[in-house]
């Protein structure tokens, strides 16, 4: 059974009240226009995203974090993740052979042919006041569109090569659904050829 937000989150505001603004907008206005919204409306040195279809391991928030304070010359931190056509899957379920998600080590090109950062990679917000804003242009691209706006405007990226998240390849994802696969791939080959070199 699905359960309410509130009953789930409801007891972390109160444990964590200094930590945590919570809000329920009267209206969906989009993925990325719902992220723009969050990181114009915090207040914190770092950011990530976190899909309500992936999991994260204990500490992976917690490495991508004490990689970018021991690294101030990178301005982000991703990941290994495993993938889940389960959507129950949690780490501590995963298979010996679990199918990791094709990623790499950061460099410019690599990034120009596919989203490095992929899922929940954690991020500067000083990167926003660079390089601006997710655009609202993309239906599942925008964040691949940012970060490489980033990595041309010179920012600094590094994987972390442990595998640290659950990746549900979820059928009816915004980014996997079936019926969004040519929309998608036309946003793919728009973006590479935006920052082809």
């Amino acid at each position: 059974a699905v359960r309410d937000e509130d009953e789930i989150v409801k007891p972390f505001l109160y444990e964590y009240a200094n930590n945590i603004i919570y809000e329920k907008l009267d209206k969906d206005p989009g993925l990325y226009q719902c992220w723009n919204y969050i990181v114009k409306n915090s207040n914190t040195e770092y950011l990530t995203n976190a899909n309500v279809d992936d999991k994260m391991f204990p500490t992976c928030i917690e490495e991508h974090v004490n990689l970018l304070d021991n690294k101030p010359e990178i301005d982000l931190a991703y990941c290994y993740n495993a993938i889940s056509h389960d959507p129950n899957l949690t780490y501590k379920d995963l298979p010996n052979n679990t199918q990791i998600f094709p990623t790499a080590p950061y460099s410019l090109p690599l990034l120009q042919q596919a989203n490095l950062p992929h899922n929940h990679p954690v991020w500067r917000s000083s990167l926003h006041e660079k390089h601006g804003y997710f655009s609202n242009d993309y239906a599942s691209g925008g964040d691949w569109e940012f970060f490489l706006r980033c990595g041309v405007g010179g920012a600094k990226m590094e994987l972390i090569e442990k595998v640290l998240g659950v990746y549900y390849k979820n059928p009816e994802g915004v980014s996997t659904k079936e019926e969004n696969m040519e929309r998608n791939l036309k946003e793919v080959m728009e973006i590479r050829k935006k920052y082809a070199t």
